[in-house]
């Protein structure tokens, strides 16, 4: 029995070098969005540090896979909903394929109905042990874009940081790492991921100005507060909901913004 997506549970997959604490407020504001189940990842700074000593995500791909089938099994569901924030969207794509990853697959795609992505970099120029680099090519190589036909796939990226290498620190800091990912530092991104490198060719995008891409209290970002969160699940609800034909895979470039609040920089 597939369960409607607005009773699946949520699992969030955190990004890199975090911890489940972190994400804390945005499960409050997910939840109190949605009304639904909303569960974290446990994967913590010591998980994402193995990462830089071995250069690969096995670990983390196993604790993931533990993670939906403990929430699977507390709920009673079918299916689960990833919503993953920057590395982690990463760590979500290989999850869901069919081709052995170190040498074991985890066939996810069966076990989840939408990948929700926040500030992932979907794509990277070169392969390299920074910034997951090899990581980011081997999902893109191996499922490019909306790969599952099953899955519904929602890539939110902010447009809040134009990177610039003589600007002041938070836009030195986004050229390098645009330049990193995408060859090209001087171009909008949320501070992080350039725009066109956070966005899942195939899934729905939604660009929403003025977001960072770090949990921070001192800044807007894609969890900052329920009507942030609001417009994004929104979005991915409804295109969750409606038949393939109504909404396709497809989309065009659609910036959104909750209201109440003033981009940063438009």
């Amino acid at each position: 029995m597939t369960t409607s997506v607005q009773k699946q549970p949520i699992l969030i997959v955190g990004g890199f070098g975090s911890n489940p604490l972190l994400y804390e407020p945005l499960r409050a504001h997910l939840h109190t969005i949605s009304g639904q189940p909303v569960f974290i990842t446990p994967i913590n700074r010591l998980d994402w540090a193995q990462v830089v000593v071995f250069d690969s995500y096995a670990g983390l791909l196993e604790k993931l896979d533990r993670a939906v089938n403990q929430t699977l099994a507390a709920t009673g569901s079918d299916k689960v909903i990833l919503v993953a924030h920057s590395a982690g969207g990463v760590l979500a794509r290989i999850f869901l394929g069919d081709k052995p990853y170190r040498r074991r697959a985890f066939y996810g795609y069966q076990r989840v109905s939408m990948l929700v992505t926040l500030g992932t970099p979907q794509r990277a120029i070169r392969d390299g042990r920074i910034g997951g680099l090899s990581q980011i090519r081997w999902a893109d190589q191996n499922y490019p874009g909306a790969y599952w036909p099953d899955v519904r796939y929602v890539s939110v990226i902010g447009r809040s940081i134009f990177g610039d290498p003589d600007g002041p620190p938070p836009e030195r800091g986004a050229y390098q790492s645009y330049r990193l990912l995408s060859g090209e530092g001087a171009q909008w991104g949320d501070g992080v991921v350039p725009l066109d490198y956070g966005l899942l060719p195939g899934s729905l995008h939604l660009i929403i100005p003025g977001l960072r891409h770090d949990p921070r209290p001192d800044r807007l970002w894609y969890g900052s507060s329920p009507a942030i969160v609001a417009v994004w699940w929104q979005a991915a609800i409804a295109f969750a909901a409606a038949p393939p034909l109504v909404i396709s895979y497809n989309q065009e470039e659609t910036q959104v913004k909750p209201s109440g609040y003033v981009a940063q920089r438009s």
